[in-house]
């Protein structure tokens, strides 16, 4: 092969690569282009303000509550609220000696279930579930006294009635007997 012709080979194959390499850094430049677009654009809402499970699930306690003893002693007022377009129910107890609690509930995107953070002076309560196919919402975690005493199991069931009430009962596991055991068990009305 001449010079001549193994220069104009030359040529040609560097022009080539050129036109190779310009190519791809265009195609990278017009696809980032379109990333910051869309990076860009309104965001899309919140995944846990849509309508339907589990993000529905704890529709139904939205409201005031009163909250009785099952002989039909009043104890607590009860306030659950929607937040955070609709993410976070958060729940106000007041009881009517002044003991107050607050519960943060929302569905943990990690595990997919209801998680309810729970804060009071004497204790705090961090426990997740859901619905059962019986319809009853069913927590399970563990309670910590504020007081640094050990923590505990405990069970929590909210189970609506046909009236509209919601029974609630809170069981804590006895690792002894090894079955949970019920500690309290109330009843909360919607007040009028």
């Amino acid at each position: 092969m001449s010079i001549v012709l193994k220069s104009i080979l030359a040529a040609a194959s560097l022009a080539l690569s050129l036109t190779i390499v310009a190519s791809a850094s265009l195609a990278a430049e017009s696809s980032q282009k379109t990333v910051s677009a869309k990076n860009t654009s309104e965001p899309a809402g919140p995944v846990c303000g849509e309508n339907r499970q589990p993000y529905r699930d704890l529709d139904f306690l939205v409201g005031r509550w009163e909250f009785f003893t099952m002989d039909g002693h009043k104890i607590a007022d009860q306030t659950y609220s929607q937040k955070e377009q609709g993410c976070l129910v958060l729940e106000d107890w007041s009881t009517v000696t002044g003991e107050t609690g607050t519960g943060m509930n929302f569905v943990d995107p990690a595990t997919g279930k209801w998680r309810q953070v729970w804060m009071s002076p004497r204790f705090h309560i961090d426990y997740s579930g859901g619905l059962t196919q019986k319809g009853d919402f069913v927590l399970e975690g563990h309670m910590y006294p504020n007081n640094g005493q050990p923590a505990s199991k405990i069970k929590g069931i909210y189970s609506k009635q046909a009236d509209g009430s919601v029974t609630k009962e809170f069981l804590q596991y006895d690792e002894n007997a090894k079955e949970w055991k019920r500690f309290f068990i109330g009843v909360a009305r919607k007040k009028k």
